[in-house]
């Protein structure tokens, strides 16, 4: 079975603070990230699916591409992600922001026969989280 994997960016501002910690252990888990900063996100999502031998493929890139936008990339631009109600009442570590992307995006792109199968997301070129459906 094919997989395909569409690239997104988007740049957005975020602060990582846990309401379940005092000050002392927000400060000694997320030290200079408690501060509000920003990423240049780098998010790859991955597909799979059954080749049409109509089409030859089994989406049309640019469809996965308007998903994606729709539901996360335009949302986020731009934002800070603590304000957003995608975000809302959690910590935004990328673990957390990658899953909630997998969550948001599972459904409208199995609507358009699309199998989610990795949201793998980037704060920085050195560091990445992935999260894969088949685990």
């Amino acid at each position: 079975m094919p997989y395909l994997t569409r690239r997104f960016r988007f740049s957005a501002s975020h602060r990582l603070h846990s309401d379940a910690l005092d000050a002392a252990a927000n400060e000694q888990h997320y030290g200079l990230c408690e501060n509000l900063h920003g990423h240049n996100y780098l998010l790859e999502v991955t597909v799979k699916g059954t080749v049409d031998p109509k089409t030859g493929f089994f989406c049309n890139v640019m469809d996965l591409k308007a998903l994606v936008d729709e539901h996360v990339v335009d949302k986020c631009e731009h934002q800070c992600l603590n304000d957003l109600p995608l975000f809302a009442d959690m910590v935004t570590t990328m673990e957390n922001i990658a899953q909630t992307i997998w969550n948001t995006i599972e459904a409208p792109l199995k609507e358009n026969g699309m199998v989610l199968t990795e949201v793998q997301l980037g704060e920085t070129e050195d560091h990445w989280v992935r999260i894969r459906g088949d685990e």
